[in-house]
């Protein structure tokens, strides 16, 4: 049916213009767009896109262990970049590398002693030149080398006035049970 449709284009004078356009489109070679389909497309392939979206180095891709942590970040790329400098921005970066859920707590200072806060040491209290710092708060461990590389991608999606604080995941800190070694990689749950 497709191959009738130029045909009648061309028996009609107004449509030859139209009817040309058709029979190019046949000679377009369309696998140069097959390199945007992200979820078939070879592993050896993704850091060509990861620099094709703007997340390559320090916005993320190093910190994507996975294939599927990768595909995941090349997904949310372009509403990453949309929704930089948003606390949006940065728990859904962090939740796209595979190191789940995060909580940001903001306004570090200035908080009244009204039951709406617990005195946990995430809060600051009398230093007023604190207004601007954040805190994530993590639900997963990690190691001190992704630490070191979450806190220079954060500096990139969090806004500009903004300095973080700290990464905590104290709640989830590892536990003395053999499974990891005490060789100086993770620390007690405060990066």
């Amino acid at each position: 049916m497709t191959d009738s449709v130029p045909s009648i284009l061309a028996r009609d004078a107004r449509f030859g213009p139209l009817s040309e356009l058709t029979e190019r489109v046949r000679d377009i070679d369309l696998t140069p767009f097959l390199v945007n389909l992200i979820d078939t497309v070879q592993p050896d392939l993704l850091p060509l896109l990861a620099d094709q979206f703007h997340i390559g180095g320090e916005e993320g891709w190093q910190l994507a262990e996975s294939d599927d942590a990768k595909r995941a970040l090349l997904h949310s790329a372009n509403e990453l970049h949309r929704h930089k400098g948003t606390p949006w921005a940065i728990r859904e970066v962090i939740r796209r590398l595979g190191l789940g859920e995060a909580v940001l707590i903001e306004g570090l200072a200035g908080q009244r002693r009204n039951g709406a806060i617990r005195r946990n040491g995430y809060y600051v209290h009398g230093d007023p030149n604190t207004w601007n710092q954040y805190r994530v708060v993590l639900g997963k461990p990690i190691t001190n080398d992704q630490a070191a590389q979450l806190r220079r991608m954060l500096a990139l999606y969090a806004p500009a006035r903004s300095v973080l604080a700290s990464l905590e995941y104290q709640a989830v800190a590892n536990r003395h049970n053999g499974a990891i070694r005490r060789n100086r990689q993770f620390n007690r749950g405060s990066a």
